[in-house]
């Protein structure tokens, strides 16, 4: 058996968050607002930001960051990841 590397299981574990993720907000399109499967499942655990972070290049000023929103299907799309980063090749 051959040893696994570090970055494919953050990437894995990155698509995994992301399918989740857009698997939740695919669900959210479908359900009422303010409907208890939305809240407990659709919206929001923890919210992650960082930055923002501005380059001055003094003819332009680049501004980089991001916000993370977890919620349960991300956290799904984890655990499914890491099963198959686990189980496969």
């Amino acid at each position: 058996m051959r040893e696994k590397n570090i970055g494919i299981l953050i990437i894995t574990l990155f698509v995994g968050v992301l399918i989740g993720g857009a698997l939740g907000q695919l669900l959210g399109l479908f359900l009422p607002e303010n409907h208890l499967v939305t809240k407990a499942l659709v919206e929001p655990l923890m919210t992650y930001v960082a930055g923002p972070w501005d380059l001055n290049l003094i003819i332009i000023i680049l501004s980089f960051g991001f916000k993370m929103h977890i919620n349960f299907f991300s956290i799904l799309g984890i655990v499914g990841a890491w099963y198959y980063y686990k189980y496969s090749y």
